[in-house]
């Protein structure tokens, strides 16, 4: 809650969604069916995390800003409890909007018409480089 303290708290609250996002309450149901599913209703970190989502959800600080557990915090989750390493999250993540990520792509370059401007990337680099195999490393 302290703004200087250098802190985020990741998986709250969204940029798009200014209340409950919407995706949040289906993955939450698919959070607690895996933790069950797996038994790890009682794990400690998942009590921490479920402990975290009910402060989230009425404390009046979250609340007036808005600040509900989002679809990361789930997924979060659910990642662990099937055992992804934690490093990977950041990349299942992204995995998982690629479909949304090339659909708004298609749909910007399908339609001249199109009013949305997205940030573009133009790749300047190499098109074909030489690597060695790992084992000739």
């Amino acid at each position: 809650k302290d703004k200087n303290s250098g802190v985020k708290l990741m998986g709250f609250g969204h940029r798009v969604y200014k209340n409950y996002d919407p995706r949040a309450k289906l993955m939450q149901e698919t959070c607690k069916e895996v933790l069950k599913e797996m038994g790890l209703e009682n794990d400690p970190l998942f009590k921490l995390a479920m402990a975290l989502e009910k402060i989230a959800l009425e404390d009046e600080y979250f609340v007036s800003r808005k600040l509900y557990p989002n679809v990361d915090f789930y997924s979060g989750i659910v990642q662990r409890a099937i055992g992804i390493p934690v490093p990977l999250f950041t990349a299942i993540f992204a995995l998982a909007r690629t479909v949304g990520w090339i659909a708004q792509l298609n749909e910007m370059i399908g339609d001249p018409e199109y009013k949305i401007g997205r940030p573009r990337q133009l790749f300047n680099g190499s098109v074909q480089r030489d690597v060695k195999p790992i084992n000739a490393r």
